[in-house]
């Protein structure tokens, strides 16, 4: 047990490092940017809903860094060339961000090709938790999406045929039940890749999609997977990466959000999935005190 652990957090440190220093309601709000040829962009018109967009269309190929930053905390992304904009999540709160691209010299130098400021106000402190952004993509054609809305279509024709008659048509799904729903899925049809770290570049960020076509992913997978097919309903959710009580290494889970409650909760599906198809117990809910977080998303 103590080895297979360790497996899966090992795993997790390469595919989501960080280089240190439909619904019934959508909430995924941020707008469309026009793109522009070629060059760099920071745009900051999806600010207020927790999200910069940054554009990435470069001529050389050299390896970019973006660092997103609030007074002395910052978060560090490898910056992919893309003919779109990509959104980066503003999620240290309210406050003057600083977004700047940096280009790679020699070795581990980089030196700021751009850099742009501006002071956030977040309509909501969990709208950011409901954007796609670069590590939980999505986007309401995606397949997983899809899914996640047949899945809960499924799971409201069901809950109608056991209500009375005369209550039929007023029933329906409830924010636990969804939550439950979608994390079910994951838990009991995404198995864990022991061979997906050969070959894997530091750079690795999921999609979706190829982990529901191939039924199989790491930590990051499940945490990205869970995490957009419950924005898409509206529900806010964390990827968090850091460090649980099982092993000493990196891992990826998710914090979900219960608004009934008011409160955020600990959910780790790769763990969970693991102790399914090993038919072992467990729990949606986990002892936060177990999670140490060092970054969320």
């Amino acid at each position: 047990m103590k080895k297979v652990v360790f497996l899966l957090v090992t795993m997790a440190i390469l595919a989501g490092q960080i280089v240190p220093s439909s619904a019934e309601i959508i909430q995924n709000t941020a707008k469309p940017i026009t793109t522009i040829q070629y060059g760099h962009d920071i745009n900051f018109t999806n600010a207020s809903e927790g999200v910069v967009s940054v554009y990435n269309n470069n001529t050389v190929e050299k390896k970019m860094k973006l660092v997103v930053q609030l007074g002395t905390e910052r978060y560090i992304y490898n910056l992919f060339d893309n003919s779109e904009y990509v959104n980066y999540p503003l999620q240290l709160g309210n406050g003057f961000y600083t977004v700047s691209v940096y280009q790679n010299t020699t070795g581990t130098k980089y030196k700021k090709i751009t850099s742009k400021s501006f002071n956030v106000t977040l309509e909501d402190d969990n709208s950011v938790y409901l954007q796609s952004v670069l590590e939980i993509s999505w986007d309401m054609e995606d397949e997983s999406i899809r899914l996640a809305d047949d899945l809960l279509a499924e799971a409201l024709v069901a809950k109608r045929n056991n209500a009375v008659a005369d209550k039929k048509d007023s029933v329906i799904l409830s924010e636990k039940e969804k939550i439950d729903k979608l994390y079910s899925y994951v838990v009991e049809n995404i198995i864990y890749d022991y061979d997906k770290i050969d070959g894997l570049e530091y750079s690795y960020v999921p999609h979706n999609d190829v982990t529901l076509e191939l039924k199989a992913g790491i930590c990051y997978d499940y945490s990205s997977l869970l995490a957009s097919m419950l924005r898409s309903q509206g529900i806010p959710t964390k990827m968090v990466k850091g460090y649980a009580n099982t092993s000493s290494v990196y891992h990826a889970w998710n914090e979900v959000f219960l608004s009934d409650e008011k409160r955020w909760v600990v959910v780790d599906t790769t763990f969970d999935a693991y102790r399914e198809q090993n038919g072992y117990s467990y729990s949606f809910e986990k002892v936060s005190s177990n999670y140490n977080k060092v970054k969320e998303f």
